[in-house]
């Protein structure tokens, strides 16, 4: 089984220390509940805040599904990470 998220972010009027939390904390909690063995996100922006919470980057071929592979657009400079659960 997959699952995806495919987009999030905190605003300027919900930028809250917090604010990723509440957002990555639950889909974890659900990926878990699913028995799924890892989650994977894509950022152009937000490298650092998931590495702190225990993602790793990847090969953009590695951890990727082929349906994502085939539409990954290598312009925009995406970092792929990973995290097992």
């Amino acid at each position: 089984m997959r699952a995806s998220l495919r987009a999030s972010w905190c605003g300027p009027t919900t930028a809250t220390p917090a604010c990723g939390e509440r957002l990555v904390q639950p889909i974890e909690t659900q990926a878990r509940a699913l028995k799924l063995k890892r989650l994977f996100v894509l950022t152009t922006r937000a490298t650092h805040w998931f590495i702190e919470r225990g993602f790793a980057e990847s090969a953009v071929d590695e951890p990727l599904p082929k349906e994502k592979k085939d539409l990954y657009n290598y312009q925009r400079s995406s970092k792929v990470l990973v995290k097992s659960l």
